[in-house]
């Protein structure tokens, strides 16, 4: 049986992990899926510091990504991997999945950038003071990953040569 991979984009809010999940599905032909749609059904006006909300927002992706499973071999999701909600959603998923993970990185001022600059019908909507705390965390993290795409000012065609170069290493 072919062994299903999980492509888990990991960065900061406006580091461009949606953009390189599109180029993933437009051109190597894997799924792309949006968790932030999830996230926003989750939200009903709680904060997204809740607890209750982060735990829930967590264990609905990884009730649909297993779902996705069962029809794909290959997905790619992002997220910026800030909790222990998320982690034990990694552990969990590592125990079915191979799981791959790509840091996503650029600049803080590139980020903040982009991040209001982006279409906000697929992403939850931050302040800048919002946005500057949660990719403080994230850097201070430093989640480690499988490998590194720095974002900050290559071309599609140089994003798809470095992304061909990381898929053929599985």
């Amino acid at each position: 049986m072919k062994e299903k991979k999980i492509f888990l984009l990991i960065g900061q809010k406006g580091s461009g992990k949606s953009y390189i999940g599109s180029i993933m599905e437009a051109k190597f032909g894997i799924d792309f899926i949006h968790v932030e749609d999830w996230a926003k059904k989750v939200k009903k006006k709680r904060s997204m510091d809740d607890q209750g909300y982060l735990k829930q927002v967590f264990e609905t992706i990884e009730d649909g990504i297993r779902a996705r499973m069962n029809i794909s071999d290959t997905i790619v999701f992002e997220s910026t991997g800030l909790t222990d909600y998320f982690d034990q959603m990694i552990s969990s998923l590592k125990k079915d999945f191979k799981l791959v993970t790509i840091g996503i990185q650029a600049s803080p001022e590139i980020c903040l950038e982009r991040v209001f600059l982006r279409d906000s019908t697929i992403h939850i909507e931050f302040s800048e003071t919002q946005v500057g705390f949660i990719n403080d965390k994230v850097r201070e993290r430093n989640f480690k990953t499988d490998f590194i795409i720095t974002n900050q000012s290559k071309s599609e065609s140089e994003l798809i040569e470095e992304l061909k170069s990381v898929l053929l290493s599985f």
